[in-house]
């Protein structure tokens, strides 16, 4: 009869055996199917994968994960696998890997993982970036009518909230940071505009607001950390992480009965997105799940785009000539939506800062069961692969949107000229996602970012950097932000 201690010392061996056993079998069937083995990054530490942990924490805390990824795709190949705490990650960078994940065959590869589990406790249960199915389907409908193109092409509501913005800008030429402009002014805007009513946080920010932005930063930075460190992490008890979810949440609770006491009275906008979602029978805490949904779509991901089209710009004075020329080549100081979308300059100055920062840089899956994806095996990365039920996959945009085999070989250079030059790409290129799941903001989030173009461009004739030289550092949330902000001057046009 086997001792409690024989059982102990037995448990690592059987652990490998079964290991060795279900690679085994994976590997056999994988043959069958006509699958190629795919490559897996060289651990020091084969059991848990503590060696690539210590490295992707030390990134995650110099801000340099997207770059320490993208360098992992450029040597490893772009599939490959990777051990977090134990457990395998298999992180793919093929456009039609992931055209299947989260078109074809969505309902194989719901929203699952860590991802999913530490997105909850900010979001909720009922939000739709934490649902699959038919609750998906549910939290999608109730978004959909504030993006509709009547409610997206109403530039009246952005336009104060730019003209906020813009009166903030230094005119003596010192320095400042446009991040945090855009931060404020996006919220204010996103509130205007989900609410009925702005946050003004470019005006007279409360106390309220400024712990509510600060609490909103912090949680999606926990979360997004535990989603890319694995899955004991979710587990571990972190008070002041807690705390801060339930300020977050109880911040907009207030707005939600704020709003509930004056739905009566006149409103700037007719249509006001919380309205809709309490008639809809929606209880408070399902509000607030999609309440916070959309500030992420409608805040943190437009913030991040705009400052990234700045940035680039601040670095490209030519880029600036030419956009200014078609800018101030339309008369009109107030443009309609028709002719923002037909300005070709500004249009593919924000699609080529886009491709180099898309705001939400990473996403992942796992299927629901034992299946195919059609890139990744075999010495060339050419041949399908099989990937077992439960397996978390993992994409970068960041580092497919850099591929010099898509984009050319200067395709870390942010260079407009490339999307007039009949590049082709369709889910090559997918800032805003894809599939049925595809970011319900992407015409309000672009119409806010060709406004505040278009506006800074006629009343400041140039903008120039301010940031110490160095690399690019990115703070990895569940959106992507400049980790020291984006430091700039600008110079008013004399006229």
């Amino acid at each position: 009869m086997l001792t409690p201690t024989t059982l102990l010392l037995l448990t690592p061996f059987l652990y490998l055996l079964s290991l060795l056993l279900r690679t085994t079998l994976h590997r056999v069937r994988a043959r069958s199917l006509g699958c190629g083995r795919v490559a897996v990054y060289p651990h020091k530490d084969p059991i848990l994968g503590l060696d690539l942990f210590r490295d992707t924490l030390r990134a995650i805390n110099t801000h340099t994960l997207l770059q320490l990824w993208d360098s992992r795709f450029r040597r490893y190949g772009n599939t490959h696998y990777i051990l977090t705490l134990g457990r395998w990650v298999l992180m793919t960078n093929e456009p039609e890997n992931v055209k299947l994940i989260l078109g074809t065959k969505m309902d194989e590869w719901p929203l699952d993982g860590p991802r999913l589990h530490a997105a909850v406790p900010v979001l909720g249960r009922k939000s739709v970036f934490t649902t699959n199915g038919a609750q998906w389907r549910e939290a999608r409908g109730m978004i959909r009518p504030s993006f509709v193109r009547d409610q997206v092409a109403d530039l009246h509501c952005f336009a104060k909230h730019v003209g906020n913005f813009l009166n903030a800008i230094p005119k003596d030429g010192s320095t400042f940071d446009m991040q945090e402009l855009l931060l404020s002014m996006a919220m204010d805007s996103s509130t205007d505009f989900l609410l009925g009513y702005s946050t003004n946080s470019l005006l007279e920010p409360s106390p309220e607001a400024k712990q509510f932005l600060e609490d909103f930063e912090y949680t999606s930075r926990e979360a997004a950390k535990k989603s890319r460190l694995g899955t004991l992490l979710l587990w571990l008890p972190n008070g002041e992480f807690q705390a801060a979810v339930t300020r977050v949440r109880e911040y907009v609770r207030t707005y939600i009965r704020k709003s509930q006491a004056e739905k009566t009275d006149k409103k700037e906008r007719n249509y006001v997105f919380l309205h809709e979602i309490l008639k809809s029978g929606a209880d408070e805490e399902h509000a607030i799940d999609q309440v916070l949904s959309v500030i992420i779509a409608g805040r943190d991901t437009t913030a991040a785009a705009m400052t990234a089209c700045f940035y680039y710009l601040a670095r490209n004075p030519a880029a600036v000539q030419k956009l200014r020329k078609e800018i101030l080549d339309v008369e009109d100081e107030m443009p309609t939506w028709e002719q923002l979308k037909n300005m070709k300059y500004l249009n593919m100055v924000i699609k080529e800062g886009l491709r180099l920062f898309p705001p939400a840089s990473t996403n992942s899956r796992a299927p629901v069961k034992d299946t195919v994806l059609p890139r990744g095996g075999g010495p060339d990365g050419k041949q399908p692969i099989l990937v077992p039920k439960g397996q978390v996959v993992r994409w970068s945009l960041y580092s497919l949107h850099r591929r010099k085999d898509i984009f050319g070989e200067d395709a870390d250079e942010f260079r407009p000229e490339r999307w007039d030059e009949n590049l082709r790409v369709g889910w090559e290129y997918i800032p805003f996602s894809g599939g049925p799941r595809i970011c319900l903001g992407q015409q309000f989030a672009l119409t806010q970012i060709e406004y505040a173009l278009f506006k800074f461009f006629r009343a400041f004739k140039s903008i120039e950097p301010r940031d110490a030289d160095g690399p690019l550092l990115l703070r990895t949330n569940l959106t992507v932000t400049f980790a020291n902000g984006c430091l700039v001057s600008a110079t008013p046009d004399s006229k």
